[in-house]
């Protein structure tokens, strides 16, 4: 069974009906992420929600000078775009995989895709913003650890600087 923390309730979750009609759910391609989708389907389920599937492409950073005593050289910019298409595809993999279960499982539900590129984070509350969502749905990776201190995670930078309810999913 999945595991769930809502953090940022900002909005208020008892006492108001309708209060979710536009559910955004950032996918990664992780388990955790699959787990979201099913959460969101079954409270888009419960409140006549639509539902916005998000994935984001992290850019490929790497040196574009020549350090020749480290012997580390520039990419080639053919190969970034090679990588770079490879990342898309595979995003577009996701959303088309996700969008299909989310047709499968609730065929009359409102689901639409969309595919940016950027900090995971950054583009997510952005995204949220624009859109004027009443909640995101995100997996939790788990990072954990020292890891966790310095980097932080995608949910919990989300969930501190949304401007919605962010429900985790575990």
């Amino acid at each position: 069974m999945s595991q769930v923390v809502v953090k940022g309730s900002r909005h208020g979750l008892q006492g108001e009906q309708n209060f979710i009609e536009k559910i955004l759910v950032a996918l990664d391609g992780s388990e955790s992420a699959d787990k979201a989708l099913d959460f969101a389907l079954d409270l888009a389920q419960k409140y006549p929600a639509s539902i916005v599937l998000l994935s984001v492409i992290q850019p490929v950073i790497v040196p574009m000078i020549s350090y020749p005593a480290s012997g580390v050289s520039p990419v080639p910019p053919a190969a970034i775009r090679f990588y770079t298409k490879g990342f898309r595809a595979g995003h577009k993999k996701v959303l088309s995989q996700a969008l299909k279960k989310a047709k499968k499982i609730r065929p009359k539900l409102k689901v639409s895709t969309k595919l940016v590129e950027g900090r995971p984070s950054d583009k997510i509350i952005e995204t949220a913003k624009e859109g004027n969502f009443d909640i995101i749905v995100i997996g939790s990776r788990g990072l954990g650890g020292i890891k966790e201190f310095f980097l932080g995670s995608v949910s919990d930078r989300v969930a501190d600087e949304a401007p919605c309810p962010v429900l985790i999913v575990k």
